[in-house]
């Protein structure tokens, strides 16, 4: 069955994770995507090299694509490019600032020849504010959003980076919206996604500032501040922030446990959930059961209910605390690394993981499309490309003939890798 993007056509100038990522969901599609990378190709490339030229980060966010190695500074080469653009139903990018403009594969210059073009950009900060031109990676922007897990000895950066895949998913969502809109007026139109705003969109639950109950931040953000400048441990000073605000953090029935043979989660975020905990572990917690409860020390009395859940979650191994809790209609489940779901049958049942074979390296394991569809299914087609593997097929497209693209490849201007 074909794809929900079928026929429609795709010009990347991507880098890195978000804008790969939301291509490669186009792709998985039916989407025809042709990747435009430098002559020593995406950066991901070398990210967790296996062998020279692909790494570990390209391959997970560049199936099913078309690669072509150029140098854009070629004017032959451009304006080649140029043509695809100008033909092009989508095009994903994320140049360095100022750079698109320059050779005339910014949106504006684009839409001039092309209006149904959907032209979708991601940038650090956002197009305005002091900021503007920033250039921004993940950890930078786990750092400036306040993602970033805080422990007792300070920010701890995020491993995976959920900035960059959420700004990819928002892309990915912000084409589609625009196809949608342009079957309905006939008209393409710029799509902007900032990093910033995808760090927000993770903290959703978080990020809201409420006057009536939240205006202790005024006076905590310069106490903070000072605070960090007078040598305060991060653990007195998010002890503090839990004392001011109005909403302790009940981690006694949400979070993580060791057992006596390994680790269980615990995700009990209600009241009555925690009742439910309360009654099946027979412990005490007023703060759940007496609705008439008050104290001055809510840290303390949380920080006493978490040492009674966790004495008792040593006690019995894993299995049994899942079956337990299972029993008693409380979320609960084992922890695993990664490495773990990778074999998991859950995972493989319903698809959620892939096995692909790449040109060089062989059999792959990636994650599959995320999405399920009945009628116009996501695939993952073939995986991620060897670098230039179809400059020539493409450039060709473009209205070059083969004894250009040989001179070109000879005189250094593209990579030629087709086999």
């Amino acid at each position: 069955m074909a794809g929900p993007f079928e026929g429609v056509s795709v010009l990347e100038f991507g880098r890195f994770i978000a804008a790969p990522y939301c291509t490669q969901l186009l792709a998985d599609g039916g989407a025809d995507v042709i990747k435009v990378e430098p002559l020593e190709g995406d950066q991901t490339r070398l990210n967790g090299p296996i062998i020279p030229g692909e790494g570990r980060q390209f391959i997970n966010k560049n199936r099913g694509k078309r690669s072509i190695a150029v140098d854009l500074h070629q004017p032959e080469v451009l304006a080649a490019v140029r043509r695809l653009a100008e033909r092009a139903d989508v095009i994903v990018a994320n140049f360095r600032p100022g750079l698109a403009e320059e050779m005339g594969l910014d949106y504006d210059s684009l839409a001039k020849v092309n209006p149904r073009v959907v032209y979708a950009e991601n940038t650090a900060f956002g197009r305005l504010g002091p900021l503007a031109s920033v250039p921004g990676m993940d950890a930078a922007l786990q750092a400036y959003s306040g993602i970033a897990h805080i422990s007792a000895d300070g920010p701890e950066m995020l491993v995976n980076p959920v900035v960059d895949y959420g700004a990819g998913l928002l892309m990915a969502w912000g084409v589609t919206s625009a196809l949608f809109a342009r079957e309905r007026n006939g008209r393409g139109q710029r799509v902007d996604v900032a990093l910033l705003q995808a760090a927000l969109v993770m903290q959703n639950n978080l990020a809201n500032h409420v006057d009536v109950i939240d205006g202790w931040r005024e006076e905590f953000i310069p106490w903070q501040r000072q605070a960090l400048a007078d040598g305060v441990s991060w653990e007195e000073i998010m002890a503090e922030r839990q004392r001011r605000s109005p909403f302790a953090v009940a981690r006694a029935y949400y979070g993580f446990f060791r057992t006596a043979d390994g680790m269980v989660a615990i995700a009990a975020a209600s009241k009555p959930l925690q009742r439910r905990v309360v009654a099946a572990l027979g412990i005490e917690d007023a703060w759940v059961t007496d609705p008439t409860f008050e104290t001055d020390d809510v840290k303390g009395h949380l920080d006493g209910v978490l040492e009674q859940v966790s004495s008792r979650l040593r006690e019995q191994p894993t299995a049994h605390w899942v079956s337990f809790f299972e029993g008693h209609g409380v979320p609960c489940q084992a922890h695993q690394t990664v490495d773990e779901i990778l074999v998991d049958e859950q995972a493989w049942a319903n698809g959620f993981l892939v096995r692909q074979e790449h040109d060089l390296l062989g059999g792959l394991t990636v994650v599959a499309p995320p999405v399920k569809f009945s009628d116009t299914p996501l695939e993952p087609h073939h995986a991620s490309p060897v670098l230039g593997r179809h400059t020539r097929e493409v450039l060709r497209e473009a209205g070059l003939d083969d004894a250009t693209v040989e001179r070109l490849a000879a005189a250094g201007a593209v990579v030629d890798n087709a086999r």
